[in-house]
């Protein structure tokens, strides 16, 4: 994981990059291979969690605390249904998001 701080005409903008994956934390705004793509408030709080925690395996729980609050008392395959929705959005990099059977998700950029 790469974060870049970057200073424009007096203001700091901060990035996350990791592979063609690019976002924007001040504007929230995620990039793929240079395109803006839509993103709902979970789905860009999930992504930003898992590239920071790039080649860390998260289980569900974790994910629930940490993106949807410890007080979330709703079905835990909620995330799984917004994994579903960002590897659509990721198209050709929904691999970047890997399944650890029985366990979790981590995120790994593998551009080979």
């Amino acid at each position: 994981m790469i974060v870049l701080l970057k200073r424009t005409n007096g203001q700091t903008k901060q990035y996350l990059e990791s592979g063609a994956l690019k976002i924007d934390t001040m504007l929230h705004r995620v990039y793929v291979d240079g395109e803006e793509i839509v993103t709902t408030p979970k789905e860009y709080d999930l992504l930003v969690y898992f590239m920071q925690n790039e080649e860390i395996v998260l289980n569900r729980d974790m994910i629930l605390d940490r993106v949807w609050g410890m007080d979330y008392f709703g079905d835990f395959r909620t995330v799984d249904t917004i994994i579903k929705q960002l590897r659509k959005k990721l198209g050709e990099h929904s691999d970047y998001i890997k399944s650890v059977y029985g366990v979790g998700y981590f995120f790994e950029v593998n551009d080979d």
